[in-house]
């Protein structure tokens, strides 16, 4: 089972001068060893788009140490995610939502083209998990797949220290998309800050960054699947406002929790490179407004990083800035 109370003490006297090994890896579950030039070969050009999901559904469950941890987070995703905004939704329960809408989430345009890829959050981080179980074979992949299904778990118990004081919620345009409707009706939408799409997709690049160093990923490897970790990220970052399930309020404090949770994957200077990729290639973005969008995430992230020093409960700043802020109401919401 994974002791989330021993994670904290981790993070919290975390050192990025002088980290100690259970400090920098603070969830591997021992060395594994290197794979094979075979194996290697095998998954060398490859994309990580290629790699199939299904293979990591039909193999992590049945390989130690995986199979321990796949429960605890089912169960986190279930009780900790899914179950408290069922629960809010038909009023079993009686926690508090807010609006966190801001005038900039007007300047990006409403893209329901782009639900599919809004929903790749999901693959983004289990196709890496295939190619671990590939690259290593699957004795010893399973290992390097518990230590991520291990981070995971975490950022869910994490962020519902948030969720479970005030929900939050974003006005969603009306649409004629059967996707968009089908995710209306199956998202009560209920939390928004901070953002476990956007939590989710920058955790994934920044652990892949360590696992390719760590593990003695080739050049070549770790060139072509970072980049391709970090691009998928941005896209996802950019279409939780293209699709109207989050502001850009609801970024800024997901990256302010990765700083302040897994300190050895995620830093400022982390945060900057995400922030200064969102909407840099687009052409349906006046450069202007991108650059006021990535001006606010900037300046609201660096707010939540000035509060938060001193405080040893990362929770505290922004759950002040839930209780004092007004919400703007978009023009789509009146339709």
């Amino acid at each position: 089972m994974i002791e989330l109370h021993t994670m904290k003490v981790y993070y919290q006297l975390y050192d990025p001068k002088n980290p100690t090994d259970k400090m920098r890896w603070p969830y591997r579950f021992g060395k594994v060893k290197h794979p094979s030039e075979k194996r290697i070969s095998k998954v060398r050009g490859k994309k990580l788009a290629d790699f199939n999901v299904l293979y990591a559904y039909f193999t992590i469950p049945f390989r130690i140490p995986s199979i321990f941890v796949l429960p605890p987070f089912l169960h986190t995703v279930i009780w900790y995610f899914f179950l408290p905004q069922y629960f809010r939704k038909i009023k079993l329960t009686r926690t508090p939502i807010k609006h966190v809408d801001h005038a900039l989430d007007e300047k990006v345009p409403f893209r329901p083209d782009y639900v599919g890829k809004y929903m790749d959050f999901i693959n983004i981080w289990i196709r890496p998990l295939s190619m671990l179980m590939h690259r290593f074979g699957t004795i010893q992949g399973a290992p390097l797949c518990a230590e991520w299904l291990r981070y995971l778990t975490l950022v869910y118990h994490e962020a519902m220290r948030i969720y479970k004081v005030s929900m939050t919620t974003t006005y969603r345009p009306k649409t004629d998309s059967k996707k968009m409707k089908a995710l209306y009706a199956a998202d009560p939408h209920y939390m928004c800050v901070p953002s476990l799409h956007i939590i989710i997709v920058c955790l994934t690049f920044s652990f892949y960054r360590m696992i390719f160093e760590r593990e003695e990923f080739t050049e070549e490897e770790k060139a072509m699947w970072n980049k391709e970790l970090f691009d998928c990220a941005s896209g996802i970052g950019e279409t939780v406002l293209y699709v109207k399930q989050h502001s850009v309020n609801c970024i800024p404090a997901a990256l302010y929790m990765l700083t302040r949770i897994v300190p050895e994957l995620f830093n400022s200077e982390t945060v900057e490179e995400f922030i200064s990729s969102l909407f840099a290639n687009v052409d349906d973005i006046p450069k202007e407004d991108c650059e006021k969008i990535q001006g606010h995430i900037r300046s609201t992230f660096e707010r939540f990083k000035l509060a938060g020093e001193g405080e040893s409960d990362w929770t505290v700043p922004i759950l002040s800035w839930l209780s004092e802020y007004e919400a703007h109401t978009p023009y789509y919401a009146a339709r």
